[in-house]
């Protein structure tokens, strides 16, 4: 199928890809935004200091990397189709499992293995968009899905707050595990099937080597910018409702807050697709992370509940205005034929970053404190910065292969 129709001679349209991919991420994002930001207070609830928390929420990142290439080469050899599936029902009973049995070790242990199956539909869905998507439509189309996540990071937080002060954290995730379910349905009925790649050869250290090194001036450049965007987008994770908890506020007030942040967002998300798509991946890429940085970098003067909502502001537009840019800059660089190992990869090193941003608050937070853990992470954001202005090549200008 060539990436600028829609298999019978049609251009294509954005809306062919509403009940197979934007209906099952919205219910997954909201299930995700009602559970994982209360991770870190729930992982306080059973009784966890604030270095343990984070190191809960840092395992979700753990599992998504661990889980990246394996997820990448079951598509390619089973297809995307079944391998999707299969990791949202997974993730619904995980979530289930977390609610039902309030242990710290099983929560960890959940928290690790949403991780891993989160990552399996996030590369399925880019598998997906980079064979049907044309390149000068990309942008638009994924920053609907960065708007769909961070919708449901809007939403989610203010319901699961009320709901776990209401209730207790427990049902939050039993909100989750019942979304879960259905995006799993959603997409039993509507994703389209894929074939598996010609070679069904196992995996082999020496494949993803290959991809490494044929790729290694977009990994080192693209790749460690993402690395620092992944790392401020998951450390803010723990650092946000760490922060607010400090300050004295309730479950239902730091809902509010972590979903102000996600609301701010939502009003960025069409014009960072039309910016991407306009003006090139680089337009959108610098100024999020200069923004994003600049927010957590508010977070060690924050002492009244105004500081705070300005902080989360100022990051909100940040992470707005990099809706999709890491989706984006994976299916530009992808190939065309058999994408998934690419974007495995690809999704492998930048959750170096997604791993490391709440082991980082954990750590520093244990040694020193939290607004320790916010300069170091906004430092990093920084930097990252630097590397995307400077080093890293316009994918625009880059021909469809």
């Amino acid at each position: 199928m060539s990436s600028a129709d829609s298999g019978n001679g049609s251009p294509f349209k954005l809306s062919s890809l509403v009940l197979p991919f934007y209906l099952p991420s919205g219910l997954a994002f909201l299930g995700i935004g009602l559970a994982i930001p209360l991770l870190a207070l729930y992982a306080r609830h059973l009784g966890m200091s604030d270095a343990g928390a984070a190191f809960i929420v840092g395992l979700v990142g753990l599992g998504s990397l661990v889980f990246n290439i394996p997820a990448g080469q079951l598509m390619s050899r089973y297809g995307m189709r079944p391998v999707v599936i299969i990791a949202t029902f997974i993730e619904a009973c995980a979530a289930a499992l977390a609610g039902l049995l309030q242990f710290q070790w099983v929560l960890g242990a959940m928290a690790f293995i949403m991780g891993m199956t989160q990552t399996s539909f996030f590369v399925a869905r880019l598998a997906y968009f980079r064979t049907l998507v044309p390149q000068h439509t990309r942008g638009r189309a994924l920053s609907l899905i960065g708007g769909e996540n961070r919708l449901g990071y809007f939403i989610g937080p203010i319901a699961g707050g009320f709901i776990a002060q209401s209730f207790g954290f427990q049902y939050a995730f039993f909100a989750y595990a019942a979304l879960m379910a259905l995006a799993s349905i959603s997409l039993f009925i509507w994703v389209p099937t894929t074939e598996a790649a010609a070679s069904s050869e196992g995996w082999t250290p020496s494949q993803s080597v290959t991809i490494l090194r044929e790729n290694a001036g977009v990994f080192a450049t693209a790749g460690v910018a993402i690395i620092a965007l992944q790392l401020m987008r998951t450390a803010r994770q723990a650092l946000v409702p760490l922060v607010a908890h400090s300050l004295g506020l309730s479950v239902s007030q730091i809902g509010l807050i972590v979903g102000l942040m996600f609301f701010v967002e939502i009003f960025l998300v069409y014009p960072a697709g039309q910016a991407m798509d306009r003006w090139g991946r680089k337009a959108a890429g610098v100024p999020c992370l200069l923004f994003l940085a600049l927010g957590l970098a508010l977070l060690p003067f924050v002492h009244s509940i105004t500081m705070m909502i300005i902080a989360v502001i100022v990051a909100g537009i940040g992470n707005g205005l990099g809706s999709g840019i890491n989706m984006t800059l994976s299916t530009d660089f992808a190939p065309r034929e058999n994408p998934t190992r690419f974007i495995g990869m690809w999704r492998f090193v930048v959750d170096l970053g997604t791993m490391s941003g709440p082991f980082i608050v954990g750590i520093v937070a244990g040694l020193f404190s939290l607004p320790g853990a916010a300069a170091i992470v906004a430092s990093v954001g920084f930097g990252g910065a630097a590397v995307m202005g400077f080093l890293v090549p316009e994918p625009r200008s880059r021909r469809e292969s």
